[in-house]
Formats: C-alpha cells, structure tokens, sequence
C-alpha cells in the first residue's frame, strides 16, 4: 500500500537533506531541490543539490534520505543516487515513507541490542527503541532499576552494541523511569556526528528489514 503525504508532511525545496550511504561510509549533506511521487504514493523521485565531491562519492549508491517535512518532521526516503548533467546534483528515486515520522525530527525504530547504563552503578540493559536523539531502555528485574537508582533529569551513560562490530557510548539526560516496566527513557548529549550515524544506520537498516519483511515494495 502506498503512503500519501498529507501537505503538512511534504518535505519543502530548500530544505535540508542527509544522505547516508547504505553500504557504509560517511554521511553526506544537502538540499533539496526538487520533489515528486506517484500516483499511488508510495515511490517518491527527489533531486538533491549537495558539493561535487560528496555527490560524487553516492553517485549509483543506494542511500537512506533523511528530509524533514514542511512541521520538522522526519521523511526518510530509500533510494538509488544517480548522477545528473548537472554537477553538485543527485537524483533519488525510491520507495517513500520508509519512515514517516509524524511528531518526530528523527526516525525511531523498535530495536532490541545489549546496552549498559552507568551511573553511580552499572547495570546490564537492553534497548527497546533507538534514533539518534535518545533511546529506551530495560533492566533485567525491578531490584536492578532500583538498585541503579535513577531518576529524572540525571545524567548518565550509555554504552550500546549498535551492530556486531561497533558500539557506542552516549552521554544522556533520563526523561522519565517506568518502575512497574523496568524501563528508563534517555535523551542523548552532544552525541557525535560519527556516532549519531552509526546508530542511524542501525536504525533504518531495521526499519528497511521490517518493511520488506511486511512485504511493501516499490511497485506499489
């Protein structure tokens, strides 16, 4: 089934683009600069204006975009690059609404990987869902939370396997503890830009996985 973007939801020209390169690599910046979808909704055909060098290097690339609709929202389009005549300008065209956040900046994807929090204590965690901003995580039994000790407005630290090979350590502010769950939302702090990505990547790879599980495609 196709997704169609209410108004509100579609992403303006001139607006920020980051393009993450699916196989690996550095993310890349720009703006967009023209958009369109079909009929059904679903395909989506975006033209990306960025430098030379970094259309250059997703130039035949499968890529995530990462657009924000017209209320700064998240759209996050799965797409071929394509070289244009033009330098400095990419053409995607791909399968829409990958995720369609509709009060979120960043896309948020249910994913369970082996986490630590540390604070006055460490504790063995696993998270619930993860983006770049913050993540939810649980604790083994009720006594791990408790003895951990957390509370809002704390500062703590996160240490997250965001694949088999990379882990991350965030520092994060907690938003809120759900006792009866176990659970402890986090708000990251001045995550860097390398470790932001990674977990992005981990991110949409989940999000692309469940929707081919789904079985959405582009001939929708």
């Amino acid at each position: 089934m196709g997704v169609l973007l209410t108004p509100d939801q579609v992403p303006p020209l001139g607006g920020p683009v980051r393009l993450l390169p699916i196989s690996g690599g550095p993310e890349q910046r720009g703006t967009l600069s023209d958009w369109s979808t079909s009929p059904a909704g679903l395909v989506a055909t975006a033209v990306v204006t960025l430098d030379d060098a970094g259309a250059a290097s997703l130039a035949d690339e499968p890529v995530w975009a990462h657009l924000q609709s017209a209320r700064g929202a998240a759209v996050v389009l799965e797409a071929v690059a394509e070289g244009t005549a033009i330098a400095g300008e990419l053409l995607l065209t791909g399968v829409l609404a990958l995720a369609t956040e509709q009060q979120r900046a960043e896309p948020r994807a249910d994913i369970a990987r082996r986490a630590q929090l540390r604070g006055r204590v460490a504790a063995a965690a696993r998270t619930i869902d993860l983006s770049r901003t913050g993540a939810r995580v649980v604790l083994a039994t009720d006594a791990a939370l408790a003895n951990f000790g957390a509370s809002a407005d704390d500062h703590v630290e996160l240490v997250v396997e965001v694949d088999a090979h990379e882990t991350v350590v965030a520092s994060a502010r907690v938003v809120r503890v759900d006792a009866q769950r176990s659970e402890v939302a986090l708000s990251f702090i001045d995550l860097p830009d390398a470790d932001a990505t990674r977990i992005e990547r981990a991110v949409l790879g989940q999000i692309s996985s469940d929707r081919e599980q789904a079985g959405v495609t582009t001939s929708s």
